[in-house]
């Protein structure tokens, strides 16, 4: 029970997070995340990991490209196979089946698009063949929750499903058939005002980068679908746990209010998402997937809005404290909300200026 871990423990948990794991690395390190949607191209349904009724799997889509470019195969925790490229990235599976490319640690910005670039193209290329499309978007705008079965059974993925069908659909439609752009970045020389900074820029990332209006067939009336279900998931774990007076504290109580999935604490810091996630480094977990050369203008937009601290001043004057009321006009109107809107494009005149 949450009850049993006392504040205290807890906040040594969350300090811990709020520290660079291993050596330090430079303050404009980056890396990414890119989750891509797997589609039959002729029927538009979900395609499996493996060869199936309706045709061939994922998994030999992933070998080809893992042999044209020395990709290493292997098996991964939950029992899916996964590969590792040369430069130190992964490709590996979500449970519904859609691919997730993790990049390694890069210097720049260019260099993770170049990476993210490549890798989505190779694996397009292997999967041209087996008429298999893979989409960049946030969400399946094909198929409905019923048409998409679980691909990974795990205890923990079983508990997650478990949890989350208490509360609503929102959970399961979120694991199986969301995709997402995650963009990890250092803790920088104040970590707690960098992650501030970073809770307060969520919202108009979700909105300037929004790419799921569209869910199993019809159209959703939300700019980012896949932000919506985020906001109807679980609002215990979600959002933008943020207290200007104790960040750490703020996070810690947090963490201990959430609903749990598994019992120990490390564990169940793992099952908290919300919109930015400290984890020795910074987790941005809100944009929708989107096309790598998409992405790399995501990428480069949010690095050089945090990466100079005269920069990151002027940004904070624009759009001030984190406003977790902010995420739900993000989702549902995107760029087309007024304050969203106008306040994206002086983040962007701002960002062309560095």
């Amino acid at each position: 029970m949450i009850a049993e871990t006392s504040q205290d423990a807890m906040r040594t948990l969350v300090e811990d997070l709020f520290e660079p794991h291993g050596s330090r690395r430079a303050d404009t390190s980056v890396g990414a995340e890119l989750e891509l949607i797997p589609i039959r191209r002729a029927l538009r349904t979900r395609v499996g990991i493996e060869d199936g009724a309706t045709g061939p799997g994922t998994a030999g889509v992933a070998r080809r490209a893992g042999a044209a470019n020395d990709w290493t195969e292997t098996i991964d925790g939950y029992g899916a196979p996964s590969w590792l490229t040369p430069e130190g990235g992964r490709v590996c599976y979500e449970p519904g089946g859609q691919f997730e490319i993790s990049s390694p640690v890069f210097t720049s910005a260019h260099e993770l698009e170049h990476f993210l670039s490549a890798t989505v193209e190779s694996l397009r290329a292997a999967a041209t063949d087996s008429g298999i499309s893979l989409l960049a978007s946030g969400i399946d705008p094909y198929n409905n929750i019923d048409d998409v079965p679980s691909e990974i059974r795990a205890p923990r993925y079983d508990a997650m499903v478990r949890y989350l069908d208490a509360i609503g659909p929102s959970g399961r439609r979120m694991m199986r058939q969301t995709a997402s752009l995650q963009l990890n970045v250092e803790l920088g020389p104040d970590p707690l005002m960098r992650w501030a900074l970073l809770n307060a820029l969520a919202p108009y990332l979700t909105a300037a980068f929004a790419n799921s209006s569209s869910y199993a067939g019809a159209p959703t009336g939300h700019a980012s679908h896949r932000a919506w279900l985020w906001r109807t998931l679980d609002p215990t774990r979600t959002g933008i746990p943020f207290d200007a007076s104790d960040g750490v504290g703020a996070y810690a109580t947090f963490a201990r209010r959430a609903g749990r999935i598994v019992d120990d604490d490390r564990g169940h810091l793992s099952t908290l998402f919300p919109e930015v996630r400290p984890r020795g480094y910074f987790e941005l977990r809100s944009m929708d997937a989107m096309e790598p050369a998409r992405a790399g203008d995501a990428i480069r937009f949010v690095c050089s809005l945090i990466h100079d601290e005269d920069v990151a001043a002027e940004v904070w004057s624009v759009i001030g404290p984190p406003d977790v009321m902010l995420l739900d006009r993000a989702a549902l109107a995107g760029r087309r909300d007024p304050l969203l809107g106008e306040r994206l494009e002086i983040l962007e005149s701002i960002a062309a200026g560095v």
